[in-house]
């Protein structure tokens, strides 16, 4: 697994992303195993009940291990994390580059990096689809509303730091999640959905050297303020 030296990333940094591929590796591996078995044990007992209450337990339970098939599957993902490849990364070229991809669902894209020179290391295909979860989570926040408000505002609020952040007008987090929505698994949502995009935000900006956090909307108005940092290169 190739990941480049930085000051901030270093030999922790390498370490951190191969714990986290070998973690996932393993929760993908005992997922899968619980899940084909669970399965097993449904697909009879549907063969054997019939009444209309057990027959609508037993599809429920089948709806919760098709989440679970989902959120393996993610897990297999990271796992493979050996393709992931960081490198010198100029920030305002990566958003210009990508700026009528997220224009699709984005009103608004704020680029307020004062160097044009201002650099990450990381792999852009995984920043891409970390992005790409903080604007899908925004997306679903607002999915109800008239009119919704999803930006992205990247910045460096220190010399050797970038912030990503995507804002919206939704519902905003609940107090009693505030501390789960990163995790693995955890999703307020149902039919299906593992709840594996945050927590796939959260293992690439650990990987590489960085955090993610979630607060009220940066603009000050209803909604949510997803923060990604990520540590800058020197120049």
């Amino acid at each position: 697994m190739e990941v480049l030296d930085h000051p901030k990333i270093g030999s922790a940094g390498k370490h951190t992303v191969s714990c986290i591929a070998n973690m996932a590796r393993s929760l993908s591996h005992a997922l899968n195993g619980t899940i084909s078995v669970a399965r097993g044990n449904l697909l009879l007992l549907k063969t054997r009940l019939h009444d209309p209450e057990s027959q609508s337990l037993l599809q429920e339970a089948m709806n919760a291990l098709t989440q679970q098939e989902s959120l393996a599957r993610s897990f297999t993902d990271v796992s493979h994390w050996e393709s992931y490849r960081p490198r010198r990364l100029v920030v305002r070229d990566f958003f210009e580059q990508r700026r009528d991809r997220f224009a699709q669902f984005v009103a608004e894209m704020v680029l307020d990096i004062p160097d044009d020179t201002c650099s990450v290391n990381v792999d852009p295909e995984y920043l891409e689809l970390a992005i790409n979860a903080l604007i899908k989570n925004a997306r679903e926040a607002t999915a109800n509303l008239k009119q919704a408000l999803i930006s992205v505002t990247v910045t460096v609020p220190e010399a050797n730091t970038v912030a990503i952040s995507v804002s919206d007008n939704g519902r905003g987090i609940a107090a009693q999640n505030a501390g789960s929505i990163f995790d693995a698994g955890f999703s307020t949502k149902t039919g299906g959905h593992a709840g594996a995009g945050l927590w796939f935000v959260r293992a690439f900006t650990t990987a590489a050297g960085g955090a993610v956090s979630a607060g009220v909307n940066a603009a000050g108005g209803p909604g949510t303020s997803m923060r990604l940092t990520l540590p800058a290169l020197e120049q």
